[in-house]
């Protein structure tokens, strides 16, 4: 078989001149092969042949073509008009000119001026609550105070308790003094959110002392009288009501401040009542019945009730760790006391409101027993 040498040897010089000259017919090699036997046979390489340019095609006349307008045509409207808005606008302008007087001076801008709205932040009483609840942990009895678990416990809703007696009776400051602010709406609300956040703690049964149980369950109707006289507040600021006006409210205000006082063990801040015990329920005078009982002597302290003490018509908080008569009470001499009567319970909160949720033991001196005689 013979290499593709030998059978470009038998091909004439016109053959492989023409391989040369039309090298897009044939593979490059054929074309390289073909160029090295011309040149061994010393003939001419032939330039490759150059394509032919390919017409343009002609163009075919359409009938049902939309003849093409020219752009003097297309354009000449939009011309038109914008002419004739220009025209408008220097007319008016002229006019315009014409007519302004020359001496108009630009308007200067007056400086705004804000209007004042009286405000006034709420304090967040965090420092006066801890003072508070830590002097409420040291009113319980020692005993109490060696279960840390529960002492904690009792803190800590405690503290909410505070919280929300801050805060209550901040607001009711201020709308007794009608200094609230346009805030005392929103202030009330987040009053009411702290008292909320007490009730959910004592929803739970966190496993207390007896002493702290009594002590929270007068935290709650603390908290029963600010919620009702928060809510009346804000409703009468909301109306545009004289908040002053409001006497319920700053009454329910008082019985819950008369509360935490004792739950601090201060003195009660009510107003006396000697001289005017018809308002006891004739207890100075009335025979003992289911709702009274007449005693010799003061009755023995309970560790788990802390009743309510009244002094010829003077409030007095019982000693809020063992439950004994207040100190004014106790330093009175049997000579001088002239009668004791022991309110139940339900009576004592009749007369004396939510304070005297454990009774109420009400002493009278021989010296208040003559003065109401002869009234």
């Amino acid at each position: 078989m013979s290499s593709s040498s030998d059978s470009f040897l038998q091909k004439t010089t016109e053959e492989l001149q023409y391989l040369v000259q039309h090298p897009e017919l044939y593979h490059a090699a054929l074309v390289a092969e073909a160029g090295r036997e011309l040149r061994r046979r010393g003939a001419t390489l032939p330039r490759p042949a150059t394509a032919e340019p390919v017409a343009a095609p002609a163009p075919v006349y359409d009938a049902y073509a939309e003849p093409t307008p020219s752009p003097l045509i297309r354009w000449w409207p939009a011309g038109l008009i914008a002419a004739a808005v220009a025209g408008l606008a220097w007319w008016g302008l002229r006019d315009s000119t014409a007519s302004t007087p020359a001496a108009v001076k630009p308007a200067t801008n007056a400086p705004i001026v804000l209007e004042s709205v009286k405000t006034s932040r709420m304090p967040d009483f965090e420092v006066e609550t801890a003072r508070q609840v830590a002097n409420t942990r040291r009113q319980l009895p020692a005993q109490d105070r060696t279960d840390t678990t529960a002492t904690g416990r009792y803190a800590r809703t405690a503290r909410r308790y505070w919280l929300a007696e801050n805060a209550a009776a901040y607001l009711t400051a201020q709308a007794q003094g009608d200094s609230a602010s346009n805030l005392f709406p929103n202030q009330v609300d987040l009053a009411l959110e702290r008292i909320s956040w007490f009730m959910k703690a004592r929803a739970y049964d966190q496993h207390l002392h007896p002493v702290m149980e009594a002590r929270l369950n007068e935290m709650e109707q603390g908290m029963l009288l600010r919620r009702s006289s928060l809510q009346t507040l804000r409703t009468q600021y909301s109306v545009g009501a004289e908040v002053t006006e409001s006497k319920e409210a700053f009454t329910q205000a008082a019985e819950a401040e008369d509360i935490s006082r004792g739950i601090q063990g201060l003195p009660s801040r009510k107003e006396p009542i000697a001289g005017n015990l018809a308002s006891l329920g004739g207890a100075a005078k009335a025979e003992p019945t289911q709702d009274y009982k007449v005693v010799k002597t003061l009755p023995a302290p309970h560790h788990n009730q802390n009743p309510l003490y009244v002094l010829d018509g003077n409030l007095l908080p019982s000693d809020a760790m063992t439950g004994e008569a207040p100190q004014a009470i106790r330093a009175i001499s049997p000579d001088s006391i002239g009668r004791i009567v022991v309110l139940k319970k339900q009576q004592a909160v009749q007369a004396f409101g939510p304070r005297a949720h454990d009774g109420a033991v009400i002493v009278f001196t021989k010296a208040a027993l003559r003065n109401s005689s002869r009234d």
